[in-house]
């Protein structure tokens, strides 16, 4: 992995680490389960920015560039749907590649999925919750994903 992703994840391990910590009080694992599965999301997001930028706009025209970082700053929810529609958007072998990749792994598809089901919850008032064992499940789905994605684009 390159090493920004990796410090990305790096990063996030300790908090969901955290979260799984013996002898934590409910609710403070809670609110950590919570601001984890924000931080899972977006951490998902910046690093399919990372990888498409880096793949696609550092050898393109300026242009090329500064609309990539307009895409990314439009905030998109990056499940395996969306993803996948990114990929066909810049090319149908990378589509193709990534939808074999989901298809052959519903359980990082129904992780990410779940992760940004709660987030969304977070982040707009609702009462949505997940424990620690579910926190540690979206992470590694994600962790997946984007191991998938970093080696399809290298």
């Amino acid at each position: 992995m390159s090493f920004e992703i990796e410090q990305r994840f790096s990063e996030l391990e300790k908090l969901v680490q955290s979260a799984c910590a013996k002898g934590l009080d409910e609710k403070t694992a809670s609110y950590l389960c919570k601001l984890g599965s924000v931080l899972i999301c977006g951490n998902l997001e910046r690093c399919v920015e990372h990888l498409v930028l880096e793949k696609v706009g550092n050898a393109s025209h300026p242009r090329v560039s500064n609309f990539l970082k307009g895409h990314f700053k439009s905030g998109r929810n990056y499940d395996c749907e969306n993803i996948q529609q990114l990929m066909f958007r810049f090319d149908t072998d990378w589509g193709r590649e990534f939808e074999a990749f989901v298809t052959g792994n519903e359980r990082v598809k129904v992780e990410v999925a779940s992760c940004y089901a709660v987030r969304n919850s977070v982040a707009h008032g609702g009462g949505q919750s997940l424990g620690p064992v579910r926190l540690k499940e979206f992470f590694d789905a994600t962790f997946t994903l984007v191991a998938e994605l970093e080696r399809m684009l290298r």
